[in-house]
């Protein structure tokens, strides 16, 4: 061995367990001193799990595998279900960039008479005029569809109380309006009959305005009577609706508990708009999406709907599950390839390295434990931190051989003091294998090191790693490292 270098934190990657059959853990407590020294390791101390068997590493790898493949696929069916949304992505920017084009604005206020008679746009698109506050215009989806988009459904109370009574309001565009409001626990209704409007063909006269009026009331004491009892809960059909506008807003939060089609309206003081581009959202079980475009002053959005959120989780869980199972079948079926390690030849070929440990031997007396025993635990101690190693007994530094006992009693004695000294001086007892290799009449012993389950691995209370073809002692950092597994 190289004489050791101070370790730095620089280096090949510590211990991903890979490697060979394993000894049992044997209990055993880590020195006092380094347990206060590092409350890491102390914590480290009360671990009682054994070095993993190569059959148990091979199966944390298929199943890690299988985990990948499975949220791939998981991943690949979410897109699959997604990707149409795109589409409905375009349809929705093009829709709100023909409502911003259907309007002028100017200092008097914005004009909407093409857009109100556009009806394939009509009520598709949220538009707002961000200077004056005043709702242009209102996205009603179908009611068996989804509601809708939370961030512009507000509507000011103290404009909708200005109409206790029914009394006309004229809009920025020239429509003129009958509207009536009244409040009902915690609700402000307020419903709308257009008087005059492009997408009527002829102006109310005046003196229909009391019909007007008494059905704008009655109308209003529906929606309240509806909404006050749960059982009725359920919003009307348009069909049924005798006014042209309505709408019911929480009079504490100012948000719009249920809306038909459009009626004027304005945003509060304060509720922010929503920034251009796109934003998904939940409408009950629903997935939506809204697309946002800005012109100027005004600002538009449009929704659609993705699909149901419980349907997605499911298929996206079936898809995790379908590939997680195809994925284990195939790692099963092409199993990675073990680890392999350097053979004796190849080994002196290119000499000691990360993974490559030359010892001359043990010492004579089989019943000593010295510097040679020492140096070689220290290299099972490092391999076991560190990376799977090999360390060939019987071959000096320079890479001579110069070989073992070749009697085959001597040969089992060595084994024997090799398992007893990493048993006992190594803790917890890493994974080892101990073989012999005839090399031109030569026997040269063989210790397989595996990098462990469960570092840190200390000799001699010291925990060693591996750098290049040094055993050298750990650092902090490199102690956390592995404690951070």
């Amino acid at each position: 061995m190289k004489p050791a270098v101070p370790a730095t934190p620089s280096g090949p990657p510590l211990c991903e367990p890979t490697g060979f059959a394993q000894e049992r853990y044997i209990g055993g407590r880590y020195p006092a001193p380094l347990a206060v020294l590092m409350p890491e390791l102390g914590r480290a101390q009360q671990k009682t799990s054994k070095p993993l068997s190569r059959r148990e590493r091979v199966n944390r790898r298929i199943f890690r595998f299988s985990m990948l493949f499975a949220a791939v696929g998981a991943l690949l069916t979410l897109f699959a279900y997604i990707a149409p949304t795109y589409t409905s992505v375009l349809n929705c920017r093009d829709l709100n960039l023909r409502a911003l084009s259907e309007i002028t604005c100017g200092e008097a206020g914005c004009n909407s008479d093409r857009l109100s008679t556009d009806w394939q746009v009509g009520d598709r698109v949220y538009v707002v005029d961000t200077e004056t506050r005043f709702v242009l215009g209102v996205a009603t989806p179908a009611q068996d569809t989804f509601g809708g988009f939370a961030p512009l459904d507000y509507s000011d109370i103290s404009f909708l109380a200005r109409f206790r009574q029914p009394t006309s309001f004229n809009t920025e565009d020239g429509e003129v309006w009958r509207l009536y409001s009244r409040s009902e626990k915690s609700l402000e209704i307020m419903v709308g009959y257009a008087v005059k409007a492009p997408w009527k063909a002829i102006e109310t006269p005046v003196a229909l305005f009391a019909s007007v009026d008494a059905a704008l009331k009655q109308e209003a004491d529906k929606i309240a009577g509806r909404l006050s009892s749960p059982k009725t809960s359920v919003p009307p059909s348009r069909d049924v609706i005798s006014v042209d506008g309505f709408q019911a807003v929480d009079s504490g939060t100012h948000k719009v508990i249920e809306q038909g089609p459009w009626l004027p309206v304005f945003l509060p003081e304060g509720v922010p708009v929503p920034s251009p581009g796109l934003r998904f959202y939940l409408s009950g079980s629903k997935l939506c999406f809204a697309q946002t475009d800005r012109d100027g002053r005004l600002l538009a959005t449009s929704l659609d709907e993705i699909g149901d959120l419980w349907r997605i989780l499911c298929l996206s869980a079936l898809g995790f599950m379908a590939s997680g199972a195809a994925g284990h079948v195939l790692a099963r079926r092409f199993p990675p390839p073990p680890p392999r390690t350097p053979s004796l030849s190849g080994a002196l070929h290119d000499g000691e390295g990360q993974n490559v440990e030359f010892k001359r031997g043990l010492s004579e007396n089989e019943n000593r434990a010295g510097g040679q025993e020492d140096e070689v635990l220290k290299s099972v101690a490092a391999f076991a931190n560190t990376n799977d190693g090999v360390i060939f007994l019987g071959i000096d530094d320079a890479g001579h051989v110069i070989g073992v006992s070749p009697d085959s009693k001597q040969r089992d004695r060595l084994e024997l003091k090799l398992r007893e000294l990493i048993k006992n001086r190594i803790r917890p007892s890493p994974p080892v294998q101990i073989t012999f290799e005839d090399l031109r009449g030569l026997m040269v012993a063989r210790i397989e090191v595996a990098c462990g389950g469960a570092p840190p691995y200390m000799m001699g209370g010291v925990i060693y790693i591996r750098r290049g073809s040094s055993d050298v002692q750990a650092q902090p950092e490199d102690v956390r490292w592995l404690l951070a597994g």
